[in-house]
């Protein structure tokens, strides 16, 4: 795996691929590594949405577990596929996700 931020340039979320940044919070290398991204990330999140309503609202058991399932599935997936999750930190000031250094 490539290191998080080579020198004068960055690593791509969803691709892994360098490319050089033009501001501090790009984050993908292309448009179509943008969206397939985000739209990973939808669908995770509705998945996550029924499993955390149904933990909260019918207070199952074993319930979390299927949302500490669900993460870690995802998480393996990801591996699978060469990506490697990041934190990313959303800023107030400018309304922007940008990158931890």
């Amino acid at each position: 795996m490539a290191p998080a931020h080579p020198a004068g340039g960055s690593v791509c979320r969803e691709c892994g691929a360098a490319y050089k940044a033009t501001d501090l919070a790009q984050e993908f290398c292309r448009p179509a590594c943008r969206i397939a991204w985000n739209n990973r990330a939808r669908l995770r999140g509705a998945k996550l949405y029924e499993a955390v309503m149904t933990w909260r609202v019918l207070r199952q058991p074993g319930a979390l577990a299927v949302v500490t399932a669900l993460v870690s599935t995802f998480l393996d997936e990801d591996r699978a596929a060469g990506r490697r999750w990041r934190p990313r930190t959303f800023n107030p000031k400018t309304g922007r996700r940008e990158r931890r250094k």
